[in-house]
């Protein structure tokens, strides 16, 4: 019996599958590669699967193989490698959630959560998002995030899955790799700590909304636990940091820490453009309303912690 991650050699899926280690729980992470942090974690524990998500023979295999009762599907292709190799990005991210709940269906797998974005909507960043917005992306990964979302819902209505999942906005902490246009927001923050001066390619008053990691990896857990009668809007926006801060309200918190940071605003206009399309304001009523959901970290508490936890990774 365990828990599977797919995607766990990843940012989100290694915090969580620290989460459930410390529960002494056992936790089998699916990825195709893992970071030396995580092999040298490895025990019967924590299990380290080399596979392909795209790749529907070793999605079952580990499943069965593990006897997996819940599984927390957060393998995928974010958006700028996707819209780089749409079709490998079709693969990973539709494909691979088919694959996910198939298996789950035949192997009779008690639990499936997902993760979703923001970018599942595609709407202007004047759009204030709630659980009733629609959703029209335009990329190839917020479409594929809306398949994954509509057909594990189908696979809840029609075979009884215990299908839950969230959209998260911009996840924020310290040692992201992924490159976005929201990847300023943990960069400024570590290029302070290393004494580096940093320039944001982003207007000063951007808003993207944001989440730090901890509050992420909280929220998948809670939403885990939640008693099933008290789940049924099954895929939950999940809220944001609040007040929104804005580019320079984050420059401003840094340089609480470090006064001297040489942080520079040079907006590009092609991210200006892919701005636009994302909203400033995205709500999280029902899963506060269902499963007591609520965010802990402000932005404050958010950089406070970053530093902690930054200082604490290798080689720094």
């Amino acid at each position: 019996m365990g828990i599977l991650i797919t995607g766990g050699g990843g940012f989100t899926g290694s915090k969580l599958a620290e989460k459930y280690f410390q529960r002494d729980e056992r936790v089998i992470i699916f990825d195709l590669a893992f970071s030396d942090e995580l092999i040298r974690s490895a025990s019967d524990k924590i299990i380290l699967v080399r596979g392909d998500i795209s790749n529907w023979h070793e999605v079952f295999n580990v499943i069965k193989d593990y006897s997996i009762e819940t599984i927390f599907h957060l393998a995928a292709m974010l958006t700028v490698p996707s819209e780089a190799n749409p079709w490998r990005s079709i693969d990973v991210n539709a494909l691979g959630t088919y694959h996910v709940l198939e298996a789950a269906r035949i192997l009779k797998v008690k639990k499936v959560l997902f993760t979703s974005s923001i970018g599942a909507y595609g709407v202007t960043q004047d759009t204030v998002v709630t659980g009733q917005t629609v959703q029209r992306p335009t990329n190839i990964y917020g479409i594929s995030k809306v398949f994954g979302e509509l057909l594990g819902l189908y696979y809840h209505r029609r075979f009884g899955i215990d299908f839950r999942g969230v959209r998260f906005p911009s996840l924020l902490g310290p040692g992201v790799k992924t490159p976005g246009v929201g990847q300023y927001n943990p960069l400024v923050i570590e290029a302070a700590i290393k004494g580096e001066p940093f320039e944001i390619w982003a207007p000063e008053d951007t808003v993207i909304p944001m989440m730090y990691i901890k509050d992420a990896v909280r929220c998948l857990v809670m939403l885990n636990e939640a008693p099933a009668d008290r789940i049924n809007t099954r895929m939950y926006n999940v809220g944001q940091i609040t007040p929104p801060p804005t580019a320079a309200d984050l420059v401003t918190v840094v340089k609480q820490f470090y006064p001297r940071a040489g942080i520079t605003f040079k907006p590009d206009p092609a991210v200006m453009e892919i701005l636009k399309t994302i909203p400033r304001v995205i709500t999280g009523d029902e899963a506060e309303a269902e499963w007591g959901w609520n965010i802990a970290y402000s932005i404050t508490d958010t950089v406070r912690d970053f530093i902690d936890e930054f200082k604490k990774l290798p080689g720094v």
